[in-house]
């Protein structure tokens, strides 16, 4: 079955439904404070202010020193360019920058759609599907590229593939000019030329000829790596690359746990799947995979993973062999879609998943929610297809069938974008408590960790810590946060403790934790995108330095 929705009449109210829902669910999350790698896009688009030409011309420190931002950031200037005239339009507070980046969420949305379109009957039910995901609610509500990738990503496998079909050259062309913005906003949008290319050669010989018009992304992005090269004195592309393979290596031991942790963040960050289950099995399978679930904790709590919580209980086990159930249940969904159809539109959507778990779980340098990202469009389109195959071309999802796990996906997916938004918020709390508290201080104010916490450390003119060149003298105060990254605690010892702050986010659900074993934007934290059970305080250290201390 191959022949789709493939006629040019548009259905508004679908769209409605989509604006709507993507509206309601992420407008709430607004007033989120900048986190994780939202300063470094900030800072990009401040630079941009300036120097639109140099986007990357400016030092900071990430690491724990200072470096040129060419070496630091790892992702192209697009995004960068739309926040800079948000904020140009709008100021450089949250909420206006929050709300512009909605644009981007309700145009990955309307894209999901008329791709869904062109592969499935029921378009609707199966963009519900991929959207109402913690993945996809997540990251709408940052001001990171992930989501205006995904936004030109699909439109660009829509273009092509109903290029491709109607023989137009037109729709080819906005394609491939898509495709380059894309790879321009975040490099995995590379993985869209051979993607389209091998639909275009698997369409049939007539349809060869068309994938010529890929060189046009492959010029501008050729052009991308020489222009940055002579800039910056590294090609950009390429130097990202290698930053994606060599921080991980190769390690023939780690590939079954990072396969695991793979599937772990696929299953979880795509949960709206795991409600369809009763629909699309049948009950002696479902028994079947409960049981097999929940002896799989047993063999989970023997692997070696890079980082588990130390006290890890079963229940943690338990959670992780659900979410690696729940993403080979969408494996299973493409191995089926490809025995049931074997057309070129099956062959096009497990290539596209599948080439997104493997960069994510094995090829980028750790796991992490920002790269499952991508599968959410067509997680949803393969539920519908797998029931459309069962059920027959004249099916039609009862509104109770599509309202009860669409209810309980939306709100698993929005309690885990809520506990996010907690995390974030206990980042500018615990910068406004420690300005309170010492920023009245005669001596600095220094600071260990990044993320959030620096820029907002740093707009109450905290300073960061140099682990080669900054001097601390007598009377310094030092702030360490407990759960960050690159920052340095055997520092602590070096001073007078003076005081432990802790932040409670929520009390239900994790989202970054080391402690906790949960990693969502890295598995270097823990292999499950989100945990549930009891939450964990976030503490910082205060100390006061006695003696001049030198790196």
């Amino acid at each position: 079955m191959t022949t789709r929705n493939r006629n040019h009449h548009i259905d508004f109210l679908p769209l409605l439904i989509l604006v709507s829902v993507t509206v309601i669910c992420l407008a709430p999350f607004a007033a989120k404070p900048f986190n994780i790698d939202e300063p470094l896009f900030i800072w990009v688009a401040k630079q941009i202010h300036v120097h639109p030409l140099d986007f990357y011309g400016f030092r900071t420190n990430w690491y724990g020193t200072d470096m040129d931002a060419s070496r630091i950031i790892k992702n192209p200037p697009l995004a960068a360019y739309c926040l800079s005239l948000a904020a140009a339009l709008f100021g450089w507070k949250e909420i206006p920058l929050h709300l512009a980046f909605l644009i981007p969420a309700v145009a990955a949305a309307l894209g999901t759609y008329f791709l869904a379109r062109e592969f499935s009957h029921h378009p609707l039910a199966a963009t519900l599907i991929g959207i109402l995901n913690p993945v996809f609610l997540l990251s709408g509500t940052t001001v990171m590229c992930d989501t205006m990738m995904l936004a030109l990503y699909v439109w660009s496998a829509f273009f092509w593939v109903r290029g491709i079909r109607n023989d137009s050259w037109r729709d080819l062309g906005i394609a491939s000019l898509l495709i380059a913005l894309c790879s321009l906003t975040k490099y995995f949008g590379i993985s869209l030329i051979p993607l389209l290319l091998i639909f275009a050669l698997a369409a049939g010989k007539e349809k060869k000829h068309r994938a010529l018009v890929l060189l046009i992304p492959v010029v501008i992005l050729g052009l991308y790596q020489w222009g940055t090269n002579v800039q910056y004195g590294r090609g950009l592309l390429s130097d990202a690359a290698g930053y994606a393979t060599q921080q991980k290596g190769m390690n023939i031991a780690a590939i079954l746990p990072n396969l695991v942790t793979g599937l772990s963040f696929t299953g979880g960050c795509l949960i709206s799947t795991l409600f369809f289950v009763p629909f699309l099995w049948k009950k002696r399978a479902i028994g079947v995979s409960i049981l097999l679930t929940l002896f799989a904790t047993i063999p989970l709590k023997l692997l070696n993973f890079s980082h588990i919580a130390e006290n890890a209980s079963w229940s943690y086990y338990l959670q992780l062999s659900l979410f690696v159930a729940a993403g080979l249940n969408i494996l299973v969904l493409v191995c089926l879609d490809l025995h049931h159809h074997k057309s070129p539109d099956s062959l096009f959507l497990a290539l596209w998943f599948v080439g997104t778990l493997v960069f994510a779980a094995v090829v980028n340098w750790s796991v992490n929610g920002r790269s499952i990202l991508p599968m959410a469009p067509i997680s949803g389109i393969l539920v519908m297809r797998c029931l459309e195959h069962q059920r027959g071309k004249e099916w039609q999802p009862g509104m109770i069938r599509l309202l009860v796990p669409l209810t309980c996906a939306g709100l698993v997916s929005l309690a885990v974008t809520w506990a996010d938004f907690r995390l974030a918020e206990t980042t500018r709390e615990a910068a406004t408590a420690i300005a309170r508290a010492y920023g009245n201080s005669a001596r600095p104010v220094w600071f260990q960790g990044h993320w959030g916490f620096q820029y907002y450390m740093e707009k109450n003119n905290g300073i960061a810590y140099d682990r080669k060149y900054s001097i601390i003298q007598p009377g310094d105060l030092m702030v360490i946060p407990e759960n960050n990254t690159n920052a340095f605690p055997e520092v602590i010892e070096k001073g007078a403790p003076l005081q432990r702050l802790r932040f409670p986010p929520t009390s239900l659900l994790t989202t970054m934790n080391y402690s906790a074993g949960a990693g969502y934007y890295s598995s270097v934290f823990g292999p499950l995108p989100f945990v549930m059970g009891e939450g964990l305080d976030e503490i910082y250290h205060v100390i006061r330095f006695s003696t001049t201390y030198k790196p």
